[in-house]
């Protein structure tokens, strides 16, 4: 956005016309329909729903309580407070619009921002809408209303209904009507949905069922962040065997450090904030057993507890080198140089249409990168492990929001069910791009099922 940009004043919103309206409605449709929005079920519905509260003034429908039921087909009267699917979506969907101005939007004369803090999206105009020129000195307003409201499920804009006159009350009957019945349809599709969720909900979700069962501890084990600042620095790479058992972290060196920082990266306990969100969001499942659910950290993990238990490990293998114990026998492998941000994954038997090697180019604008989620049996194959790694941190963290988001590895769960309901072991490959450091939407670009 242009630095000179500025919101339409409360002053000039008295002299929008409809066409104004429809110019903002025709963006909003534009942008959901991109190639930026296309990939995302949800993301084009929240947009256009927020902006068609708006832009017809009924602000007071964009909460998060409303869009996760018209927009997510949530149950009425479900917990935002329990299930946080809109604030997990509208932090990708204010991404997901930083991306369509960064790329395909330069030009747009109207920016569509969501400000954090609530959902209501805000019109600020780069060049004026038509002919006239108003001063920009404030924040978009709500648009007032002009004509019947939409229905809660179409994301046709107020602004587009014709007024009331004796030219078109015929028109106006026949539109009524259809109003009517849609609303009918409407209610018993909403009616529906709520059964369908509610019965989902009822029953257990056969992954984290999985891994979390009464008579076993599951481990959930963040990255060693300070591990893979050591690697970084001294390009000497940790062998399990040695990190282990401490040799490494013990006989490390570092000229270009002092000794009280060194025994710092050594001794303390440093993971990414990715990782601990993942952690308290897996910590909220509903699965979970709490006296059986253990939060470890890499460097205490031991043999055993991959042998006799269940464990999600989080990260890539520059940060944690139990990765290379449970890869062995997985297609999607981890590979890392010297350099921890030279690390790449390895497809070892390419299906057609699929790369051999995927790694996130430096020079990439859009940062594309990558992630391995795998689920496989223990060491002992009594109990299950769950890899969730990406070649950085916005790798991890967008395999876990898929992982998380039922809508999104339903499909996947569904392919790797077995006849008698136990999910067979599966192998995914995640594709997204990262903003700074988060990720925005991804999607699987491969998969494996079977041992």
């Amino acid at each position: 956005m242009s630095a000179a940009a500025k919101p339409l004043s409360t002053d000039a919103l008295a002299d929008q016309t409809s066409t104004h309206r429809a110019a903002y409605w025709e963006l909003a449709q534009r942008i959901a329909s991109s190639e930026i929005f296309a990939r995302s079920e949800f993301l084009p519905k929240f947009l256009l729903y927020i902006c068609d509260r708006q832009l017809s003034g009924r602000t007071h429908e964009i909460t998060e309580q409303q869009i996760g039921e018209r927009v997510f087909g949530r149950p009425a009267g479900y917990s935002p407070g329990e299930d946080n699917i809109v604030r997990n979506y509208a932090g990708q969907l204010r991404k997901r619009l930083e991306v369509y101005y960064e790329r395909v939007g330069k030009g747009d004369a109207v920016c569509i921002s969501i400000p954090r803090g609530g959902y209501v999206p805000v019109f600020q105009p780069r060049n004026p809408i038509g002919e006239s020129s108003p001063t920009n000195t404030g924040p978009v307003e709500p648009l007032p209303v002009e004509a019947k409201p939409v229905e809660p499920l179409s994301f046709t804009p107020a602004a587009t209904f014709p007024a009331a006159t004796s030219s078109n009350r015929h028109w106006l009957m026949f539109a009524l009507g259809v109003g009517v019945c849609t609303l009918v349809f409407a209610a018993a599709l909403l009616a529906y949905r709520a059964q369908a969720h509610a019965t989902r909900y009822s029953t257990s979700h056969p992954l984290w069922s999985s891994l979390f069962s009464s008579n076993q501890d599951t481990f959930i084990v963040p990255a060693d962040s300070g591990l893979g600042i050591l690697q970084n620095l001294t390009e000497e790479p940790a062998a399990l065997a040695d990190y282990a058992n401490g040799k490494y972290l013990s006989s490390v060196k570092l000229r270009e450090m002092d000794d009280a920082n060194l025994d710092d990266l050594r001794t303390q306990r440093y993971t990414s904030i990715a990782d601990l969100a993942i952690t308290a969001r897996l910590a909220r499942l509903p699965e979970v057993i709490p006296n059986r659910f253990v939060m470890r950290y890499a460097r205490d993990l031991r043999m055993d507890d991959l042998r006799n238990g269940n464990a999600i490990l989080l990260g890539a293998i520059h940060t944690d080198p139990w990765v290379n114990l449970l890869q062995q026998n997985l297609n999607f492998q981890f590979v890392c140089e010297k350099h921890v941000n030279e690390c790449r994954i390895v497809n070892l038997h390419p299906a057609p249409g699929e790369h051999q090697t995927y790694a996130s180019p430096a020079t990439d604008p859009s940062q594309q990168t990558f992630a391995v989620i795998a689920f496989i049996p223990n060491l002992s194959r009594s109990g299950h492990l769950l890899l969730i790694g990406g070649l950085n941190m916005a790798g991890t963290q967008a395999a876990a929001d898929m992982l998380l988001d039922s809508e999104s590895i339903q499909p996947i769960l569904q392919s790797a069910r077995r006849p008698d309901g136990s999910l067979q072991p599966f192998e995914l490959l995640v594709e997204t791009s990262s903003l700074g450091a988060e990720a925005l939407p991804s999607r699987i670009i491969a998969a494996r099922y079977g041992p």
